[in-house]
């Protein structure tokens, strides 16, 4: 089952496996550090003699995501078991890596990878007859949201055109065919940078990723051949270089332009040496 399969409706979350907000044990109260701008890090410099500051670079904080909920159940052993199921969605682990958080809200269904930092279940009173409201808080590093489902689209290298003028020229003129295919059109639907995942699959030699609009490449070494079977993944989000097998090719990544999906459309180009091999973009619409 893919992240997210198990929401219905808006204001549901689903961390773990289990099902949060509303319609569920753990009804919605309060969703804090969803639709909110995470806290911004600047790069802004103190003039000097001057009033003011020179502005500097933006970013995104972690995002902060508090859930506030209310449990209750007349039914004292359904009671504890949702009470269970929720501490034990909430534990952590020994190495606790980043896993998915998904949330509906106004019909967009988006994820961000998180931990659990933080779970509140108050014990009053009302706590012995099946009655209380708590908290879960999760942080996730990467603060932007990805809309799901995962898009993906694919391209071979352009292909050469076949014909031309024949001479002596007669009329009508044929032309013969253009160089076709090698490139994409990349729609990011959301309001932030994607940063997609380049795969590419061999056999093929010296393959060229191209931003057709900035001029921004991702160039390997002239001598190299990417085998059969083994696909090559180029992550812009932590710059990685790995073959299906996990060993790293950074070192044959020559020109290392990464670039990333603005709101809008993207055109990127596809080229080999050879001709040969495909490309494949992965990403998220993506938004803040």
């Amino acid at each position: 089952m893919a992240a997210g399969d198990l929401i219905t409706t808006d204001g549901q979350i689903e961390w773990r496996g289990a099902l949060l907000g509303v319609d569920t044990a753990y009804e919605l109260v309060q969703l804090e550090g969803w639709q909110d701008l995470p806290d911004m890090r600047d790069g802004d410099a103190e003039l000097a003699n001057q009033h003011g500051y020179q502005p500097g670079q933006l970013h995104a904080d972690r995002r902060i995501i508090t859930l506030s909920f209310e449990l209750g159940d007349p039914d004292p052993a359904a009671f504890r078991a949702a009470e269970a199921t929720l501490r034990r969605v909430t534990a952590p682990d020994e190495n606790p890596a980043e896993e998915p958080l998904v949330v509906q809200w106004q019909g967009i269904k988006a994820m961000v990878m998180a931990r659990c930092v933080r779970r509140m279940i108050p014990t009053p009173v009302e706590y012995h007859y099946g009655l209380t409201r708590g908290a879960i808080q999760w942080r996730a590093t990467n603060p932007r949201l990805l809309h799901l489902p995962q898009q993906s689209f694919t391209t071979a290298p352009p292909a050469a055109g076949g014909g031309g003028l024949v001479w002596p020229l007669m009329w009508p003129l044929v032309w013969g065919t253009a160089q076709s295919g090698g490139e994409l059109v990349i729609t990011n639907d959301g309001n932030a940078h994607a940063q997609p995942v380049w795969r590419i699959t061999g056999p093929c030699t010296r393959p060229v990723i191209r931003n057709v609009d900035t001029g921004q490449e991702l160039v390997f070494d002239d001598t190299y051949t990417l085998p059969a079977g083994h696909p090559l993944m180029l992550t812009t989000q932590d710059r990685s270089v790995l073959l299906s097998t996990g060993v790293s090719r950074s070192n044959v990544l020559v020109r290392r332009q990464w670039f990333t999906l603005p709101p809008g459309d993207t055109r990127v180009r596809f080229e080999t040496s050879d001709g040969t091999g495909q490309l494949e973009c992965l990403y998220y619409h993506t938004s803040f």
